[in-house]
């Protein structure tokens, strides 16, 4: 069935719905009864004109756009009407996108987004055990001269290079230059060609 516009559509479907009712209404004319008579029998016959409107825009292929048209009219009205609670919901969707494309950016980039390295599944970091806790955590950097025998004995690793823990540095400029803090640590010369096997 061929789509046109909707105004035009309703037009057609009134002027036929009234062709159709006069011509009932001349049927019963013509059984002899009298005009008044005739259109009341015609109106029973031919049904409930709201009815026969309601069933064709459902047979109609554009009717579910329609219908999401209708409702996204009445929603806008709804909420046209009820500003204080419009203005809550557009905030709280607000926030709700928000804090999901915060979420994904993180997840994204600390999860998702491969190490800026050639391969990256190969690297490994490597800590020291305090089997006794003496510390704060279990895990303790790796000293310099451990890390040198660890060098010199591995087998199973291609290539190791040693870096300290973050720190805040103070990168201030002289002559009166804003006070500026880097966190940056310090590495072993050998730490970019690790990161390129």
């Amino acid at each position: 069935m061929p789509w046109w516009p909707t105004g035009k559509r309703d037009t057609d479907l009134e002027r036929e719905l009234r062709s159709d009712l006069e011509l009932e209404e001349e049927e019963q004319r013509e059984r002899g009864l009298a005009s008044e008579e005739a259109r009341y029998a015609a109106q029973r016959a031919f049904g409930n004109p709201d009815l026969i409107r309601e069933q064709m825009r459902e047979v109609w292929a554009w009717n579910r756009l329609e219908s999401l048209t209708r409702d996204l009219r009445y929603g806008l009205r709804t909420l046209r009407r009820t500003p204080g609670f419009t203005f809550i919901a557009i905030v709280v969707m607000a926030l709700g996108i928000g804090a999901n494309v915060a979420l994904f950016t993180v997840v994204h980039s600390v999860l998702l987004k491969p190490l800026p390295y050639r391969n990256p599944g190969r690297l490994a970091l490597i800590y020291e055990a305090d089997p006794g806790h003496r510390h704060a955590s279990p895990w303790l950097p790796v000293d310099a001269g451990s890390f040198w025998e660890w060098q010199r004995s591995a087998q199973a690793v291609a290539r190791m290079a040693l870096v300290s823990p973050f720190q805040e540095y103070n990168v201030s400029g002289e002559r009166g230059n804003l006070p500026e803090v880097a966190e940056a640590a310090w590495c072993t010369d050998n730490f970019r060609r690790c990161s390129e096997f």
